[in-house]
């Protein structure tokens, strides 16, 4: 049973007197996602890490498998769209020019649900603007369809504040799923304050798995932050928040971040902990060939591989990563993938509905892409 949250700040405030971590004032709290039941973690969880042992027992010292789904710089692309991100028209979308769309997506998503035992569907960022749709709809029904698209988490990246706290706030109020980033502090931020979480822990059968969000340190100067949002290097703020996941008997790491691909590799060399990094390019939304089906594999600082994947801008491609991770949480065997998102994959029929409506009062506009930053 999870703790309420007034029940493990007490635990967690003793538990402190004892162990004396690193000292750090984003607070402690458990919150539950109602969709999903992902238990979040922001601060110290080490009660549960004394447990999980008990817990688990036999299932936690042998081999666990998982599959990590996502995606990145989408830019809003809720429909299918051509190469360089233009929308298609309804008479293109039966030819193979064009590619992507969230009914695709989900409906993919589903399928590997389907066959595989643990999935986690990822976004490392670049969700907002882009489009005629994006500029009409904005942040409230971006988040409702990816909740039916049953994300299970999200980095944040320069897209995210090209609009100000105010509505990147909203989509978050709005989203069941967290929005991650261990190196954004958003304290004197009225919109934006407790919002964004640095990790998270997830129960999946046996498996007790971290995520840990990484933002862009280019923000600032790539986007509109507003001055209350602040930006760290991630190597000041990853150690403390990997302890808290050791405390709390997380063996297997998984960051999401929007920093870039070459980025990624140096965090996978320099910063103990982590196991799989899943990311973009840095670049933002672009055509171009998909990344290589198989993970970049960096030797980590104790030596053990860590895994390193990206997919294609606009969604039209779901990246697809199966790992098969040692009694240690390291992982030992992986396969990756790049599912093309054409005409021949199943939508899901319920989220096709929804963007049908909602395209359909765009009108004349639906194949407009936006003047924001992509």
């Amino acid at each position: 049973m999870v703790p309420t949250p007034t029940g493990m700040d007490a635990l967690a405030e003793r538990l402190v007197e004892l162990v004396s971590p690193p000292r750090e004032d984003e607070g402690r709290y458990w919150r539950v996602s109602p969709r999903h039941g992902l238990a979040i973690t922001v601060g110290l969880g080490i009660a549960l890490g004394l447990l999980m042992p008990l817990a688990l027992g036999k299932a936690a010292r042998a081999d666990t498998n998982l599959t990590l789904l996502f995606t990145g710089d989408v830019a809003s692309r809720m429909e299918p769209s051509k190469a360089d991100g233009t929308p298609c028209t309804l008479e293109e979308r039966t030819t193979d020019a064009c590619l992507g769309g969230l009914a695709r997506l989900a409906g993919q998503a589903n399928l590997e649900r389907a066959r595989a035992g643990t999935v986690l569907l990822l976004d490392a960022g670049g969700q907002f603007g882009g489009t005629a749709f994006w500029n009409q709809h904005k942040q409230d029904v971006l988040a409702e369809l990816m909740n039916r698209a049953r994300f299970d988490a999200m980095a944040a990246g320069p897209a995210e504040f090209s609009e100000g706290s105010e509505v990147l706030g909203k989509f978050i109020r709005t989203a069941q799923f967290p929005i991650l980033g261990a190196n954004i502090s958003t304290d004197r931020d009225p919109y934006l304050k407790d919002q964004i979480y640095p990790m998270l822990s997830t129960d999946r059968g046996a498996q007790r798995l971290g995520l840990l969000g990484i933002a862009d340190l280019n923000i600032p100067q790539k986007s509109k932050p507003s001055p209350g949002v602040l930006f760290s290097p991630i190597e000041a703020k990853a150690a403390f928040w990997l302890k808290q996941l050791g405390f709390m008997g997380t063996k297997t790491v998984v960051a999401v971040s929007s920093a870039g691909i070459e980025k990624d590799k140096d965090i996978a060399a320099r910063i103990a902990g982590i196991d799989v990094i899943i990311g973009v390019s840095g670049k933002g939304a672009q055509a171009g060939a998909p990344p290589a089906g198989a993970p970049q594999v960096v030797t980590g600082p104790a030596g053990k591989p860590v895994l390193v994947a990206q997919t294609a801008s606009f969604g039209h491609y779901l990246g697809k990563l199966s790992v098969t991770f040692d009694r240690d949480g390291h992982p030992k065997a992986w396969k990756g993938d790049q599912i093309r998102l054409d005409r021949t994959v199943p939508e899901d029929p319920d989220i096709h509905a929804q963007v049908e409506a909602y395209a359909a009062a765009l009108g004349t506009r639906r194949t407009q892409l936006s003047q924001l930053p992509q």
